[in-house]
């Protein structure tokens, strides 16, 4: 069991919280926000860690949480705001906590989408533009994955994936519990 520690569990959930709410308002999540994290997860990760594991861990949390999310934002299934956030998480939690909370808020990102397709009854549309996108990326033709992109976006609409990134979050820390 990967226990996280005092400092490590409020923080993650303060930052999400925060994220979720101006991601549910405003459909971004401010740089300011993921900055600030990223500075106080690295005493936090010394406070829960020691001196020489701290910062390895702040490191390698951070680039697990990012590079998890990193081919979202490049087949821009997901906003560069998702990216940062999931990152800092990582950064907070270590590369452990990253992996857990990326899956976790996977999941829930997935859910969150069915569902959202299944309230404007555009399920069978959602599911034909994913296959879509699927073909699109093993194909690599530029000029087709535009519009493809275009019909998934139009499908579910822009969800607040900061959300998803929140829920993920607290499910692994209360998994680590």
């Amino acid at each position: 069991m990967n226990a996280l520690l005092f400092p490590t569990g409020p923080c993650v959930v303060a930052l999400v919280v925060v994220a979720m709410s101006f991601d549910l308002h405003t459909r971004r999540i401010p740089n300011w926000l993921v900055a600030t994290a990223l500075v106080v997860a690295l005493p936090v990760e010394i406070i829960a860690n020691g001196l020489p594991i701290g910062p390895i861990w702040w490191l390698t949390g951070l680039l697990t949480g990012g590079l998890l999310f990193l081919p979202g934002y490049l087949i821009r299934m997901l906003g560069a705001g998702d990216v940062k956030l999931m990152a800092a998480v990582g950064a907070l939690m270590g590369p452990r906590g990253a992996l857990e909370a990326a899956m976790a808020a996977t999941v829930v990102g997935g859910l969150i989408s069915f569902v959202a397709l299944l309230q404007k009854r555009r399920l069978r549309r959602g599911v034909a533009s994913a296959i879509s996108t699927l073909i699109t990326m093993s194909a690599d033709d530029a000029s087709n994955r535009a519009d493809t992109q275009a019909a998934v976006g139009s499908a579910v609409g822009a969800l607040p994936y900061g959300v998803a990134i929140a829920i993920g979050s607290v499910v692994a820390i209360a998994i680590n519990a």
